[in-house]
């Protein structure tokens, strides 16, 4: 299987370190992979139902609910430049 293109790659913070994040399109939806050393994370955006949006890991894990949304706040900054 052929990797999908990688669209966009900067760096995120988290506990007072920088880890790249690579944004990538698979099948048409975005995910977001972040570096860290032992594992990647994915995340993705979701939309509840009252349309309001939110960011989620893949595979979802409620452990990492805080992590997933200072990370996914970050994101969202990057892209507001």
């Amino acid at each position: 299987m052929e990797s999908p293109p990688i669209t966009d790659e900067f760096e995120i913070t988290w506990k007072e370190k920088q880890y790249p994040c690579k944004r990538i399109n698979v099948d048409g939806s975005i995910f977001f992979v972040i570096g860290f050393t032992q594992r990647p994370l994915y995340l993705s955006k979701g939309i509840d139902v009252n349309r309001e949006s939110f960011w989620v890991n893949i595979p979802h894990d409620t452990k990492l609910t805080h992590v997933v949304f200072e990370l996914g706040k970050q994101i969202d900054q990057h892209y507001e430049k």
